[in-house]
């Protein structure tokens, strides 16, 4: 090989060099800015998670509040009943069986 031949060849691996080089450089700003993106996206989504949970939490607080405020109105509406049951049944004896 010639001198001229070196010569040529020294630059194209040299040309090489720095076109990889470039290359190597874009691809971690690539990465970096995905890195950047999807650490952002997973922020959003811990975000989302909390904000879910917290919903969820109310939601079943507010159901387990409603169960109890049924139950007392059921209770109550059974104690009614019951005192009714009891009034009826006592004039009920009244009227079958009149004190002489």
């Amino acid at each position: 090989m010639t001198v001229a031949a070196y010569q040529t060849l020294y630059e194209s691996s040299v040309a090489f060099g720095m076109r990889k080089a470039l290359q190597s450089e874009q691809g971690k700003a690539d990465m970096e800015r995905m890195i950047g993106d999807l650490e952002q996206e997973k922020k959003d989504l811990e975000r989302q998670v909390y904000e879910l949970k917290t919903k969820c939490e109310q939601i079943e607080k507010r159901a387990a509040e409603q169960r109890q405020l049924e139950e007392k109105k059921h209770q109550d509406e059974i104690q009614f009943l019951k005192r009714n049951n009891q009034q009826l049944k006592a004039q009920l004896d009244g009227i079958m069986n009149p004190k002489k």
